[in-house]
């Protein structure tokens, strides 16, 4: 916009300064002209009474010498008197401006002189009064060194606007970048509280005062957010810290309980631990995920070599698999390392193969695969042939806490998912949940290479 308004303005500048130009050169050209016409025609009168031409045939050749332009003089019957160079009756335009002339109709007029206008032009000015005409006098009028001085100030006065309108050009650019820097910074910061809610973005104050202001609240709001969000977590933290202490007094009196029952192993009694230990489970994972959501990708920064970590990871629950009755193999392709820690790697893993295992069912096969899918991204996925979710399902999957309809029963906080997600995309991966073919659910990782 900047560089549009500063177009037009510089061309409504020089516009009328190039016609100015040109209609001084043009004024310049013809008044000279005129004048040497007037003079002319007033010698041809003198000397024609006197019956004489010989001044002015001296005086229309010093013309022609000087300026190089031809004259023709001719009579009150329209035929020469007496030429300089080569102009004559038969040159265009020559006979219709004599006509003009005999009529008493001076022609000392020019069209304005342009770098393109042509350079022969013809001027006439009748001799003696309209009641006595005594002929008339034509000069054709050379306007070429006028050209030449119009296209040298017409030259000079376009360099000087392109010089000023790239000053100008620089000028927009210098203020836009100045309006558009904050703007640019603005929403890095939104794009870094998005990625990173935790830690409170770093905003400098520049550009227009309307900028800073904005600028200013958004940093506001910022440092409300990331206080929000920091408070949640540390009530979340605390409270699973302050209830691990009752909750393990709890089984510890529990424990001591079982010795004084008539029958330990009354179901019962064997609900209460189930319940306990699913207490346990759920302020564990609610821990993990409070820790999960407050580190930033610098804290989590490592790699792990996914050759040395998937192996015995799959190898640790085959058993419980095969206590399922699930078939759990592995497709291991060679990998670069991944820039993931190897204890967020196994977490990974292995609630990913846990929720396989759990609800693909009985009679399933589940498949730990890694390969590479890019220059620098590898690929981590779990596909089993259960039952499957549908779509709707598959979109909520990795929301806290929430489980299908039909799984609602099963063991389980809820969370794995979630903490999967948190985990992966603190990392800078991806999770991805899609149908397996013909039937089943896969479960995508893809992760950055180490660099």
């Amino acid at each position: 916009m900047l560089t549009i308004f500063s177009l037009v303005a510089v061309a409504g500048l020089v516009l009328p300064l190039l016609a100015t130009t040109s209609q001084t050169r043009t004024q310049a050209l013809l008044l000279s002209r005129v004048a040497t016409l007037d003079r002319l025609a007033a010698l041809a009168r003198e000397m024609r009474d006197a019956g004489d031409l010989a001044t002015v045939q001296a005086e229309a050749s010093r013309m022609t010498e000087v300026y190089g332009e031809d004259l023709l003089l001719v009579g009150p019957s329209g035929q020469p008197v007496l030429s300089t160079g080569s102009l004559d009756l038969n040159d265009p335009g020559v006979r219709e401006t004599l006509a003009s002339a005999s009529r008493n109709l001076a022609r000392t007029t020019l069209d304005p002189v342009r770098p393109w206008s042509e350079p022969q032009h013809l001027l006439a000015r009748p001799v003696g009064t309209p009641h006595d005409l005594a002929g008339a006098v034509v000069l054709r009028v050379d306007a070429g060194r006028a050209i030449s001085a119009v296209r040298r100030d017409w030259a000079l006065i376009v360099t000087g606007a392109i010089a000023v309108e790239l000053l100008l050009l620089e000028l927009a650019i210098l203020l836009t970048r100045w309006v558009v820097r904050p703007v640019r910074r603005l929403e890095e910061a939104v794009v870094g509280l998005a990625e990173t809610p935790t830690k409170g973005p770093a905003v400098m104050l520049s550009g227009p005062p309307e900028l800073r202001n904005l600028t200013r609240s958004f940093a506001d709001m910022a440092a409300t957010v990331t206080r929000s969000l920091e408070m949640q977590r540390r009530m979340v933290a605390d409270s699973s810290h302050q209830l691990r202490n009752p909750l393990a007094a709890v089984r510890l009196r529990l424990d001591a309980l079982a010795s004084e029952l008539r029958d330990p192993s009354s179901p019962r009694f064997a609900g209460i631990q189930q319940d306990l230990d699913r207490l346990e489970a759920l302020l564990n994972d609610l821990l993990r995920l409070a820790e999960a959501e407050s580190w930033s990708p610098d804290a989590i920064a490592g790699q792990s070599v996914v050759s040395d970590v998937l192996p015995g990871e799959v190898g640790a629950w085959r058993l419980l698999a095969a206590e399922n009755g699930v078939d759990l193999a592995a497709e291991l392709a060679v990998v670069p390392p991944v820039a993931v820690s190897e204890t967020d790697l196994r977490q990974i893993v292995g609630a990913l193969v846990d929720n396989a295992i759990k609800y693909a069912g009985e009679g399933a096969r589940v498949i730990v695969r890694i390969e590479q899918s890019g220059a620098d991204a590898v690929r981590l996925s779990v596909v089993d042939d259960g039952p499957g979710l549908p779509a709707e399902q598959r979109e909520l999957a990795s929301q806290r806490f929430w489980r299908a309809d039909q799984h609602q029963s099963s063991q389980g906080s809820g969370l794995g998912l979630a903490i999967v997600d948190q985990l992966v995309n603190t990392a800078g991966g991806t999770l991805t949940i899609e149908a397996a073919t013909p039937h089943g659910l896969a479960v995508h990782i893809d992760l950055r290479t180490a660099t």
